[in-house]
């Protein structure tokens, strides 16, 4: 899995560093940062008794070019903060877990024509991700923690918009999509990615 894990790593940096070097070419570069809420679907599905939250939010840094007016490419990084499950017997036995991930992105960007200071886009591309699980259960006075880490490639899409303020600074707004992304040992620990952001995003 370790060797699966880097390999998959290397080729998500291969076509982001070819993107990068595509980028220096590029007409136009621009860089963000985004804030948005995620939904891990599938997270919840079949817990019963359980206090379960398959929302979280998630930040992204990310850097692209235009290689004309229609096309980009871009690469970046993102964290989601933890999903958790939580159950309990009172006085007797409690369990919980907590997921969160780590992911390295490339993608290629088709823009529409400008709509006054508005240009829509579509999106897709790979995901490299790691998951990070944490595992606690305690019965009765004795507890037991317990983690794990696993990783993989995912393919992504989305759509969105920015809006130009000045030709230098704009607003992004958008939806990702991640496919499969997480540990399929357990169901409910691989699921699809739902994101909807929105942040600053700087030309130049």
């Amino acid at each position: 899995m370790m060797k699966t894990g880097k390999l998959m790593a290397s080729l998500v940096a291969v076509v982001a560093l070819s993107g990068s070097a595509s980028m220096a070419l590029a007409q136009q570069g621009y860089a963000g940062i985004s804030l948005g809420q995620v939904e891990v679907k599938d997270f919840c599905d079949g817990w019963s008794g359980v206090d379960c939250d398959d929302t979280a939010l998630s930040g992204r840094l990310y850097a692209g070019g235009f290689f004309d007016k229609y096309l980009a490419f871009e690469a970046g990084y993102r964290y989601i903060d933890e999903t958790s499950a939580e159950g309990a017997i009172p006085d007797l036995v409690s369990a919980g877990i907590d997921a969160s991930y780590h992911m390295f992105d490339s993608s290629l960007l088709v823009f529409t024509p400008e709509f006054g200071p508005v240009r829509l886009f579509a999106k897709a591309g790979l995901q490299f991700w790691r998951q990070d699980v944490d595992a606690k259960l305690t019965v009765l006075s004795e507890s037991f923690n317990g983690s794990e880490h696993e990783s993989g490639l995912a393919f992504r899409t989305g759509a969105g918009a920015t809006i130009d303020f000045t030709e230098s600074f704009g607003l992004r707004l958008e939806w990702d999509y991640l496919q499969n992304v997480g540990d399929d040992v357990l169901d409910n620990l691989e699921s699809d990615i739902h994101i909807f952001s929105v942040g600053p995003e700087f030309r130049f």
